[in-house]
């Protein structure tokens, strides 16, 4: 899935394509070796080879900044793929995100996750440009799955996210419990268990 700029990085004059790029790939390398806390507005222009005035007028805040170059960064990673089998293509996308979360790209979404309840602004812009979209995508499985009659219908596909997702989530944000491939397989078994059509 393709990454859609926030309304706050729209503001200010039109950006250039390699000065976008220049920026996010800076941010995210930042995000990456000393996390969100430590990541600073300087730093980002330094690498970059921008100013930080022209940050700035593309980015409100580094929080929003922050979750644009997440997403950017970690979206096609995670994307779905559509073959002949929803229910193969959301065990595939479970799979590969239990791996994402296990590593460095759990450890800066719990760190965003935990800063943001104290940014309105950073909340928003997560939720819209990162959460939103993976619920939408992982809702549009779940149909396909019912229209291709592998899955019931009538199904409540906002539970049955959370009901996938969710503990995954969990487990990232405590971190008491690992997220290997063993729940993963868990989990999905427990949601399909009720869901799958037998009558085919």
């Amino acid at each position: 899935m393709t990454a859609v700029p926030s309304t706050t990085a729209l503001r200010g004059r039109r950006r250039s394509e390699a000065s976008r790029k220049a920026i996010l790939d800076a941010t995210y390398e930042l995000l990456k070796a000393v996390g969100f806390h430590q990541m600073s507005i300087e730093g980002v222009a330094s690498r970059a080879g921008v100013g930080k005035t022209t940050i700035y007028r593309w980015w409100s805040s580094k929080g929003v900044l922050a979750v644009d170059a997440f997403m950017e960064a970690v979206a096609p990673s995670i994307a779905f793929r559509e073959t002949g089998s929803a229910r193969a293509d959301i065990e595939r996308q479970m799979k590969n995100l239990a791996e994402a979360y296990r590593g460095r790209t759990g450890e800066i979404l719990k760190e965003m996750i935990g800063f943001s309840q104290c940014d309105g602004e950073m909340r928003e812009a997560l939720f819209v440009g990162y959460l939103k979209p993976r619920r939408e995508a992982a809702k549009a499985a779940l149909q396909r799955g019912i229209d291709q009659g592998e899955f019931l219908p009538n199904l409540d596909l906002e539970a049955l996210v959370d009901a996938l997702y969710g503990p995954l989530v969990y487990r990232m944000l405590t971190g008491y419990y690992p997220i290997d491939n063993n729940f993963v397989n868990q989990t999905r078994r427990a949601v399909f268990e009720g869901i799958v059509r037998r009558d085919k």
